[in-house]
């Protein structure tokens, strides 16, 4: 069983929008049966960055879970909130993330850690975040701008290295079904932006 955990003081996310986030979860845990054990959610995305790193909060929450189940009306799930400059904000699930379109490793489910925090008690949804390498990971798969600065700042922080992705990938490649050609040349220039925000290149 999972004992990783992510104490709350290590979550840097805005309490504002994290609190927003265990709404969204409410919700969805509102229209569940009443179960013997917590159903794992598991969050990933830029989401899940800022729950890491505290940069650049997004609007929308990627996440996945450990059994199936029936998600209330997308409408359900956007919550407004104010942000830390007072103005409006809104998040939403994002009801059509799907983990299989991005280079996954199978133990992420496994190597994800729990989220710690009042505001995610007493729920039939545990929160569980994937680990930096994970995120990075998935980020190779597309690569655009925003998914660079992510894993820029993942490496800024020190929470993944290029050894520890390279060796992630090779071993997600191994499941991975098409032409791995794009991915070893992102997977290179990702590297490259980690040991350069951590002042490792030459």
């Amino acid at each position: 069983m999972n004992k990783k955990r992510l104490p709350s003081e290590a979550n840097k996310a805005d309490p504002r929008l994290r609190e927003a986030v265990a709404e969204i979860i409410r919700r969805i845990s509102a229209q569940l049966p009443t179960l013997p054990k917590p159903i794992r959610m598991y969050l990933a995305g830029g989401m899940a960055v800022h729950f890491y790193t505290g940069y650049r909060s997004t609007v929308d929450v990627d996440a996945s879970f450990s059994h199936r189940l029936l998600l209330p009306k997308a409408e359900e799930l956007v919550v407004a909130y104010k942000g830390a400059d007072g103005k409006p904000r809104m998040v939403y699930f994002d009801v059509n993330y799907n983990s299989s379109f991005a280079l996954t490793h199978p133990d992420f489910e496994k190597d994800s850690l729990q989220v710690e925090g009042p505001e995610f008690a007493d729920s039939k949804i545990d929160l569980y975040i994937l680990s930096p390498i994970d995120l990075a990971l998935a980020k190779v798969s597309r690569f655009e701008r925003n998914d660079r600065e992510d894993i820029t700042e993942l490496a800024r922080c020190n929470l993944i290295n290029p050894q520890e992705l390279e060796k992630r990938a090779a071993e997600a490649i191994e499941y991975y079904v098409g032409n791995p050609n794009l991915l070893q040349i992102n997977l290179k220039d990702a590297a490259d932006i980690i040991r350069a925000s951590q002042g490792l290149l030459e």
